[in-house]
């Protein structure tokens, strides 16, 4: 009888170290359940992706939980009873702004203190504003936010000194393009700083590009002197490093490099060669075999 009676004094008192070693874990989690809840804070970002110049409104913005350990002095938090929208409302976008993006009012401006496309401008940066027609801008596929390259194409026999033309010098090329500017950022087509919704092309006459004062310069004596045309940059990444073949030219492309006719034509206008003696020089024929032009002479 007495083994068991020790027996269930044991498991008495195991059931009653079991009960108290659960009280004393749930009131742990009860007490560390706030301070875990103490520890998030609602910060604001915006609550959709906002393309540039749009005027913010209350529902462009929503907040959401961050935990202390991840918030900066940069982000806007909100206090108790504040809301930190109303202080963003009617500010303009001066970038786009991604879904979940945490705000930050860096990223606006008034409308009442800069126009919008000043405002979007990036520091120390100008804005120029060039002429297009559709097959100078891509059909119209160059939108605002795009990255370009600007080409200039000119006609360089007008620069050709006239004493030159007059002492029988044979100019071959005529004609040259060149690219005069490199990796720009398109910020406007006419009066349109943001991409249509449905991605349709943008029929325009003029094209607005962010440069700084020195390529602001290079472009409008660009314009002056030739024709210049947008060539569409893809997305950074998308694009592969130039062969080695086009890295190693002389930094443009002239008209008799583009045309075996021309460069064919060249060595026709060649000017032979005087005799040293100063006698007059044999006959000789140039014959074309299949662009290879050849000089056969023949004996007097």
């Amino acid at each position: 009888m007495r083994p068991m009676v020790i027996v269930l004094a044991v498991a008495a008192f195991a059931a009653l170290l079991t009960g108290f070693l659960a009280k004393m874990w749930l009131d742990r989690q009860a007490q560390v359940r706030p301070a875990a809840e103490a520890a998030v804070t609602e910060v604001l970002v915006t609550a959709h992706d906002i393309a540039p110049g749009t005027v913010m409104s209350a529902s462009d913005l929503r907040y959401e939980p961050w935990p202390n350990a991840v918030v900066t002095p940069r982000l806007m938090v909100r206090r108790p009873g504040e809301d930190l929208k109303a202080q963003v409302v009617g500010q303009v976008a001066r970038r786009a702004l991604a879904e979940g993006e945490p705000f930050s009012m860096a990223a606006t401006f008034r409308a009442e203190s800069a126009g919008v496309l000043a405002g979007i401008l990036g520091p120390g940066m100008r804005a120029v504003s060039i002429a297009i027609t559709n097959p100078t801008a891509v059909s119209g596929f160059v939108t605002p936010g795009d990255k370009v390259d600007v080409l200039l194409a000119t006609d360089v026999s007008k620069t050709v000194d006239s004493t030159e033309r007059k002492s029988g010098g044979a100019l071959i090329m005529r004609y040259a393009a060149e690219t005069v500017l490199s990796d720009v950022k398109v910020l406007a087509i006419d009066q349109q700083i943001v991409r249509t919704r449905d991605g349709a092309a943008i029929q325009g006459k003029t094209a607005t590009l962010e440069v700084t004062p020195k390529q602001a310069e290079l472009v409008t004596t660009a314009g002056m002197i030739g024709n210049l045309q947008l060539v569409l940059r893809g997305l950074p990444g998308s694009t592969p490093a130039a062969p080695a073949e086009e890295t190693d030219q002389i930094g443009f492309t002239s008209d008799t490099e583009t045309s075996k006719a021309l460069q064919v034509l060249g060595d026709f206008r060649q000017k032979p060669a005087k005799p040293s003696g100063g006698g007059t020089a044999a006959p000789s024929v140039l014959i074309n075999r299949a662009g290879q032009v050849t000089s056969e002479g023949f004996e007097r």
